[in-house]
């Protein structure tokens, strides 16, 4: 099954695909104007869980992607919605524990401005 997440950095939502076909929409928090989050083209290159918060607040789940510059991750404490992380971007964590468990390392992700 082909599936495929897209992030839309305008409007802060995160639309995941299967065959095409939109499953499910999430609002997301991106980076701040001093720390953007980059538009392109990545994929999940590892999946991580976390049991407890940490000193950096990457929630419960964290979705490495092919670039050192940003990852889909949850957050303990927020804020989430709005422009708010250091470029990553950032969801509820019962968000992204959803799609954390419908997606496996080598899905697409894409990052586009509106």
């Amino acid at each position: 099954m082909k599936k495929e997440i897209v992030v839309n950095l305008t409007t802060l939502t995160c639309c995941y695909f299967e065959e095409g076909q939109l499953v499910k929409e999430y609002p997301v928090g991106a980076g701040k104007p001093s720390t953007p989050t980059p538009p392109g083209s990545y994929q999940v290159i590892e999946k991580l869980v976390f049991e407890k918060a940490g000193d950096v607040d990457l929630g419960s789940r964290r979705l490495v992607l092919s670039s050192d510059k940003t990852c889909l991750h949850g957050s303990w404490n927020g804020p989430v919605e709005g422009y708010v992380s250091g470029g990553c971007v950032r969801m509820y964590n019962h968000d992204i524990e959803e799609l954390f468990a419908k997606i496996e390392v080598g899905t697409p992700v894409m990052m586009i401005i509106d």
